[in-house]
């Protein structure tokens, strides 16, 4: 019945004093110094019944109070309308952690994990993983000439491009300021290779409208690219390093191009093949005297 609810500028001086009670809260928590319960295995959930909130008066005071991370549920009625926006809540933060907030693509930290796990896969299996490190060629004077806001824009567009011209179990992610990594499994260098060309072509084509600029701006980008058969255990940091080293080839070879590191798995021929040599040697011939 309309009589019964309270007149709004009640209810809008509830939210302010919840709002209030918690963020002092949230200030004695934090000059305690007490760590967040992912850090240690203390911790307490504290609730707090608010006579006469509902769940939009909370969703507003989340929003000025920046109290997303806090959990509400109705003390009477049903609660599943509740539980699915504590569900999308619980899975924007999930994808909060693993995503670059400006681009959306797979931050630093998700790319560090799953190219552990494809490196591990595709020593299991024996199969091609390929990896390209891509870094946008003088962004810096973007930024000074136009500002971070046409930064910002060159970084989006070059974002889309990867996640337009990548495949569905392919990952794209930003592990920089202006550097990107692709994570390609059962790509070798050839196929990978084109996948660049295409995805670099594409980027030549498109341009972000900056203000300042006469026209508007156009980027190139440099990559180095490095591929494992599988025939070898390696670790992240060998294999971003192999990448690494061909992009900086890139951009001292003049920008703007794609360089190929040598296969790890070939390098390592040699000295397998002369072990082998010497095992063949001594079952025919004996040791040498």
């Amino acid at each position: 019945m309309p009589g019964n609810k309270p007149p709004q500028t009640n209810l809008s001086q509830r939210s302010r004093e919840v709002l209030e009670e918690l963020t002092r809260l949230r200030g004695v928590l934090e000059h305690q110094g007490l760590a967040s319960i992912a850090d240690g295995e203390d911790g307490l959930i504290l609730v707090r019944l608010c006579m006469g909130l509902n769940l939009d008066e909370w969703e507003h005071i989340c929003r000025e109070g920046q109290f997303q991370q806090w959990l509400a549920l109705p003390a009477k009625g049903d609660a599943t309308r509740h539980l699915s926006r504590i569900q999308r809540t619980l899975e924007e933060l999930t994808h909060q952690t693993r995503h670059d907030p400006l681009t959306g693509l797979a931050n630093r930290r998700a790319f560090e994990k799953t190219l552990k796990m494809e490196l591990e896969r595709a020593h299991r299996a024996g199969n091609n993983l390929s990896l390209a490190i891509l870094d946008l060629d003088d962004f810096k004077a973007v930024n000074d000439n136009y500002g971070h806001i046409c930064g910002d824009r060159v970084l989006t567009m070059l974002a889309g491009i990867m996640l337009g011209g990548k495949r569905g179990y392919d990952l794209a992610a930003r592990i920089g300021g202006e550097e990107f990594a692709l994570v390609l499994p059962g790509s070798g260098l050839v196929q990978a290779e084109a996948s660049l060309e295409r995805m670099f072509d594409a980027l030549r084509d498109q341009s972000v409208p900056c203000d300042g600029a006469e026209q508007p701006v156009r980027v190139t980008c440099s990559a180095g690219v490095v591929c494992t058969k599988g025939k070898l255990p390696l670790s992240v940091d060998q294999f971003v390093a192999m990448a690494d080293k061909a992009l900086y080839e890139a951009k001292a070879q003049g920008k703007n191009r794609i360089v190929k590191a040598p296969i790890p798995d070939l390098l390592q021929a040699p000295q397998a093949t002369l072990v082998h040599a010497q095992e063949k040697q001594f079952l025919f011939t004996g040791p040498d005297k």
